[in-house]
């Protein structure tokens, strides 16, 4: 039978670890999102994996707003809806930014 005192610091242990694995993994998911010629593909394909582009991006933008308000945004920027256009259908487009003038 497990102790309440052992019971309770498993929880803490798991509650503790929590932000690392969200902070990981939002920064994994910035740096796929912005693979070079790769945007649009990886928008379209999320379908498939039961979420719309839209919900995604919604979700990385209310991750990244959280994760900001408690101080652990370091390096995780915010979702660009200027580049990142949701739909109304739920889909996403993506806009290329514009090149920098030589």
């Amino acid at each position: 039978m497990t102790t309440p005192h052992t019971t309770a610091a498993t929880i803490a242990e798991i509650i503790s670890s929590v932000p690392n694995f969200v902070v990981s993994q939002m920064k994994r998911a910035y740096k796929l999102a912005n693979t070079p010629d790769q945007q649009q593909a990886i928008f379209d394909a999320m379908p498939d994996f039961g979420v719309t582009p839209a919900q995604a991006l919604t979700l990385y933008a209310t991750m990244q707003t959280a994760l900001a308000s408690i101080g652990l945004a370091d390096n995780i920027p915010a979702a660009d809806l200027d580049i990142f256009q949701p739909q109304p259908d739920g889909s996403v487009l993506y806009v290329a930014p514009p090149k920098p003038l030589a």
